[in-house]
Formats: structure tokens, sequence, C-alpha cells
């Protein structure tokens, strides 16, 4: 096995292993599941033990070179892309509370099969609800909270074929218009590790008004809403 190629790679492995720590520990404490939890830490730990440099496997394989490390698979290898390509990892400055909002937008694909409307707005109610009752971890937002309050909560759920991350908006916008409270964000990740977002508002107007509706998907939500809920 090629040894790791002086203090820069083994730095730069570091840096990974302990961001790839990190990411267990949050998703540990925001209540999420268990095999997720473990496959970051494992990940960690295989990262820590690799006697190659991440940058070297990336260049000479692309990420599927990552993905064919023990332990790692996709969703983690384009994680450890991600970090080797910009220095940075969008999933865990949101899990943080220090992305910013516009940056994440930009840095969703937006790819692949999209999760019903019936999923997302049952999210959004499971969300909401299990906010109101205290029941989730609470992260402190960078922007818009000079005293670094953890005031936001974060939900991490499944249904069939999806992992979703719900959190209410923390955009400038929303907090213009009083909405911080309304408008929900949930990222999707789909099976193959693809992620989307949208965001769940209160229509203000319209024929679905005091409804809540999925943004862009407003047909969708006309349809279930206008039919009955077992």
């Amino acid at each position: 096995m090629t040894p790791v190629d002086g203090p820069p790679a083994a730095a730069e492995n570091a840096r990974i292993t302990q961001a790839l720590r990190e990411m267990a520990m949050l998703l540990e404490a925001q209540g999420d599941h268990p095999y997720r939890i473990g496959a970051y830490r494992h990940a960690a730990e295989v990262v820590s033990g690799l006697g190659r440099s991440l940058r070297e496997v990336l260049e000479g394989e692309g990420v599927a070179g990552l993905d064919a490390l023990p332990g790692i698979g996709p969703r983690i290898a384009a994680a450890i892309a991600e970090m080797l390509d910009s220095g940075r990892w969008a999933q865990l400055e949101r899990l943080r509370g220090t992305a910013e909002p516009e940056a994440l937008l930009r840095a969703v694909p937006g790819v692949g099969a999209e999760p019903t409307v019936a999923m997302l707005l049952d999210v959004d109610r499971e969300y909401r609800e299990a906010g109101a009752a205290g029941k989730l971890a609470k992260i402190a937002p960078r922007r818009f909270n000079p005293q670094g309050l953890a005031w936001l909560p974060v939900l991490h759920t499944e249904r069939p074929g999806w992992h979703f991350t719900a959190l209410y908006s923390n955009t400038a916008r929303a907090h213009e218009l009083d909405r911080i409270q309304d408008w929900v964000v949930i990222y999707c990740e789909d099976a193959l590790h693809r992620e989307r977002q949208y965001t769940v508002v209160t229509a203000g107007r319209g024929g679905l008004i005091g409804r809540r509706v999925v943004r862009g998907r407003e047909n969708g939500c006309r349809q279930w809403h206008a039919t009955p809920q077992v």
C-alpha cells in the first residue's frame, strides 16, 4: 500500500477524519438513525488508519476509488470528494448551524427522483409537531443569532427510499417576513445519495390559503389536499 505522501496529505486525511467523527456526533445528538451514525464513525476509523492520501485516491481513481475503500460507500465518498475539492462539507455545516443559507441553495444539485408531496407534507407535519413538543435537538445558527442561542430544531427522519432532514428557514427573507416559525426547509437524500431541497410554507393566498404547500409543487399539493386523507 502506498504510504501517505508527507505531512500535508496526512493533515488532510486527519482533517477529514475529524469531520466524519463530528458528523457522527452531530447525528447522534440530533437523534438520527443508529446505522447512519455508525457508518460515519466507521468511515472515520477507516480514513484514520488509511496508508494512502485521500487526495491521491481521488485524483488517480475518482470518486469511485473513494467509494471502493472499505467502509466508505457512495454517500461518504461524495462527502470526502466535496471536502477535497472545496475544503468544505455543506451537509456538516448545515447541521452545525454555520452554513450560509444562500450557499446551501446553490450546493444542492436537485437531480434524480423526487419524493412525493405526501412524504414532504408528512415530514413537515412531523417536524413542526415534534419541535412544538420540545422533542428535537436544537442547533445555534450563525446568522441572525447574536446571542448564539440554540433555538433551531433539527429533525432526521426516514420514509421508504428517502432520508430527510428538516429545519426552519433561517434566511434573511424569512426573518424579514416573520416566517421563521412557518417556513420549513427539507433536505431529501435518495437511495443513490443524491440530495434535493424543498421549502414548505403556509399558503397566504389562492385556493390553498391556510394550507401547507411545497413551493414549486403547488399542483401536487392541491391534489393532495383535495383527496380525503385516511
